[in-house]
């Protein structure tokens, strides 16, 4: 599906085969959080949004599912969502 924020920049978010989602789009300005260790993201937040973090509740966006952990691969965002 696509998303397009208050800047007017599209972003796409797709289930993967592991059924987690892919979100893919324009990240040059991206503001970005974690605890103590630089590679366990807590949150991603794109000029003009969606700013995603862990506990994010995905239907606000039209998907389902709760965020449990964010991956960066290498050209999108993976955001890991929680198994019933």
């Amino acid at each position: 599906m696509e998303y397009k924020n208050r800047h007017g920049d599209i972003f796409t978010f797709e289930y993967n085969k592991d059924g987690n989602i892919d979100w893919c789009g324009d990240f040059e300005y991206v503001r970005f959080s974690f605890n103590t260790n630089p590679e366990e993201i807590t949150m991603v937040d794109p000029s003009g949004g969606p700013c995603v973090k862990i506990g994010y509740d995905v239907s606000k966006i039209g998907l389902k599912g709760i965020v449990k952990d964010i991956v960066e691969n290498e050209d999108c965002y993976e955001l890991i969502l929680k198994k019933k």
